[in-house]
């Protein structure tokens, strides 16, 4: 892999010098589409002229509301161009959750697929920074003249020549939004040396090469795709495929599809591809390496049945990936592997004070070099020097180190859920629940998933002489949030277990889990809309 100076790290950059060295060789493929190398760079360069020409600035901050796509990448790449910071918003987000990112972005442009149009109109009314939307694909939306309403189209009259624009590697790049738990989603502001340091380890790490076919079937709306894939291929010098989405009875087939090599998932992913019945040409794919986490019990009757390398890591939307499995040795069991060369690690306590191997505390991280990890938290000063307290980042979540040197994820620190590959903050379930007329409070939490990680569980105090339906709640949730953070577990309580202080003690909570008073959505059969 080519190593590129800190003034040439930035994302445009690496695309055009590698439209200039391999511009015919096929850059991304999807079940659509075949772009090379040299395409992606044209094509990115007439979306960013395109925007440039409608008044986008460099470091406007541009919400991109959009499912996987080829022109999600042009968006992604035209915008790193122009010096423009993109918003990504998951698509499954509605109402005040989505206009608060919007809104605290600050961004003045949103860029939205057509049949999500209506999310973006539902809440119109609450982003009056906002100056242009941008549809992509057909919408019969309306909405108000304040904006300026364009297609997406017609980003493709631009000229396919390089912007005019000075982009430097420690300019911001994105905003990624992660779940707050005491407070609102905070938007971490990451740089392009950011992108190109965290990519740059996982081409090392999980060993690309120019015949590399990395596979995504996750969002580009989070890092992963984009960074393990996209660019991670990019600095490689290979080929990106992708999905639209993760299908389980499509996985294999679409790996066999694009001749595949590498790719990486996360959540339950790993445990239902175990859980498949056993088929006679399980170890014929051209899959060499899948990058998981977590990782099952059975990580080496996988590595036979499939015939692959399976390696695991760790890492936060802050900081990047700074932890993974040697690719030499055999992945011990429980263990999110080792930290890389570039970053420091330390497990400490509650005063900062490094604990000895064997003692669970909290993961604290620190860069060798400068932008290794996040800018900061956008608007949040208060919050960015928490976190970035005595000199290190903290990162919420408690692990311990063994003897030689692996490390060990045990619980989170923070109050926060991840579902299925995606993060939930209970407090912003808990702000819908408790909008609800008839809901005095309410308290969310993790229980554990069967197929690993979490799953949402609210317990739920009424006003006096109320009563309600476990289903009526989970109405009044679904059409004000995104599918995933909807609780799957309700309980109705007389009251929430609280300190003197009156806080909500959710460590009980949690210990007792589901009962038999526990009212479960998927054994009532209740079907979520997306």
């Amino acid at each position: 892999m080519k190593e590129y100076a800190y003034e040439e790290r930035t994302v445009g950059y690496i695309l055009e010098d590698k439209a200039r060295k391999i511009g015919g060789k096929t850059f991304f493929v999807d079940k659509d589409v075949t772009v090379t190398y040299g395409e992606m760079d044209a094509n990115a360069n007439r979306v960013a002229n395109s925007l440039i020409e409608m008044g986008v600035e460099k470091s406007d901050k541009v919400c991109v509301i959009m499912a996987n796509s080829v022109d999600f990448l042009y968006t992604w790449f035209a915008l790193a161009k122009i010096g423009a910071v993109m918003v990504p918003i998951n698509h499954a987000l509605k109402g005040k959750l989505l206009s608060y990112t919007i809104s605290n972005s600050d961004a003045s442009v949103v860029i939205v697929d057509g049949d999500l149009a209506d999310r973006v109109a539902f809440v119109q009314e609450d982003i009056d920074k906002v100056k242009r939307i941008i549809t992509r694909g057909t919408s019969d939306v309306r909405f108000s003249g304040r904006f300026e309403v364009t297609g997406f189209s017609e980003l493709w009259e631009g000229p396919a020549t390089t912007p005019a624009r000075e982009v430097y590697f420690h300019d911001p790049m994105t905003i990624l939004y992660t779940s707050g738990t005491t407070g609102p989603s905070k938007g971490a502001v990451l740089s392009h040396a950011h992108y190109y340091f965290t990519a740059r380890e996982v081409v090392e790490h999980l060993r690309y090469d120019e015949k590399s076919v990395i596979y995504s079937c996750l969002p580009l709306f989070h890092a992963n795709a984009t960074i393990f894939g996209a660019l991670g291929a990019m600095l490689a010098e290979g080929t990106f495929a992708m999905s639209g989405r993760f299908s389980l009875s499509a996985f294999w087939d679409e790996i066999k599809t694009y001749g595949a090599t590498h790719t990486t998932v996360v959540g339950p992913i790993v445990p239902l591809l175990w859980r498949q019945p056993a088929r006679t040409d399980d170890g014929e794919t051209t899959l060499q390496v899948l990058n998981g986490a977590p990782l099952i019990p059975e990580t080496e009757a996988f590595e036979r049945r499939f015939r692959l390398k399976m390696l695991t890591g760790y890492g936060t939307t802050e900081s990047g990936c700074f932890f993974y499995s040697p690719f030499g040795e055999r992945i011990r069991p429980g263990s999110c592997g080792k930290p890389i060369q570039r970053c420091e690690v330390r497990i400490v306590d509650d005063n900062d004070l490094e604990l000895p191997s064997g003692a669970p505390g909290e993961l604290v991280v620190r860069g060798k070099e400068p932008y290794a990890l996040m800018d900061g938290y956008y608007k949040m000063a208060e919050a960015t020097a928490h976190a970035y307290r005595n000199l290190w980042y903290h990162t919420g979540d408690f692990l311990y180190r063994d003897e030689d040197g692996y490390f060990y994820f045990v619980d989170r620190k923070k109050d926060a859920l991840r579902r299925r590959g995606e993060n939930v903050s209970s407090f912003e379930v808990e702000a819908v629940i408790n909008g609800h007329p008839k809901v005095l409070e309410s308290a969310v939490y993790a229980v554990p998933s069967e197929v690993g990680e979490d799953e949402v569980m609210t317990a739920v105090v009424l006003r006096q002489g109320e009563q309600m339906a476990s289903e009526e709640l989970i109405g009044w949730c679904e059409d004000r949030m995104a599918y995933f953070a909807v609780p799957r577990y309700v309980e109705f309580r007389d009251a929430l277990p609280k300190t003197p202080t009156l806080r909500v003690e959710k460590y009980k909570l949690r210990k007792e889990g589901v009962g038999q008073m526990t009212w479960d959505r998927d054994k009532a059969g209740y079907k979520l809309k997306r």
